[in-house]
């Protein structure tokens, strides 16, 4: 009798268990707007090599910009380098269930169960044209390493000190990783 009343617990506990994870799992996806289902396979943190070309042309040419408004500066060309890789961290919605019993037998001996069950899934977002996307944390960017500009003042050296200046204030690196040069002459 008392071996049917634990296996009976045990499978009530079971299904208790089951029903409150597809119960978390209905709450928790209505309140994030994620579709049903969503077990996108992206990893929890995706790391590239460098930033994309565009984003990367796009700093460059904003520091030409920037730079080229210098007194004596003249045309200005830059090159980035860059020392870690791109980080982006998505959401993971994690559930987990355990199950443990305990049997005994007449004789005095007994034997213990146990059961983890683990699921995790990228949680998703509906975008504007309906579509799902993963919900992203955390993105962070490459260091920057040190920095090349080219310009036609080179040559003068209040221009050099000002361009390395300005390099240190905008991008927050050390003097030693500004390199000036002179553009050649056309």
């Amino acid at each position: 009798m008392l071996q049917k009343n634990k296996k009976t617990l045990f499978f009530a506990l079971l299904a208790a268990g089951a029903l409150l994870m597809l119960v978390g799992r209905f709450l928790t996806t209505g309140d994030r707007n994620v579709p049903q289902g969503a077990d996108f396979p992206v990893p929890m943190a995706y790391t590239s090599p460098a930033p994309a070309d565009s984003d990367l042309r796009a700093t460059e040419e904003r520091l030409e910009a920037f730079f080229s408004l210098m007194q004596g500066a003249g045309q200005v060309r830059v090159m980035l380098g860059f020392s870690t890789v791109r980080e982006t961290v998505f959401a993971i919605d994690s559930t987990a269930s355990e199950a443990f019993t305990r049997e005994e037998d007449a004789q005095g001996g007994h034997r213990e169960t146990r059961q983890h069950n683990e699921a995790r899934h990228t949680v998703l977002v509906s975008d504007r044209n309906g579509g799902s996307q993963p919900l992203v944390l955390r993105e962070s960017m490459p260091a920057i390493e040190g920095i090349v500009i080219i310009t036609q003042g080179g040559e003068d050296p209040l221009v050099r000190t000002d361009l390395t200046r300005a390099a240190q204030a905008v991008l927050g690196i050390d003097a030693h990783r500004i390199q000036i040069l002179t553009m050649k002459r056309q």
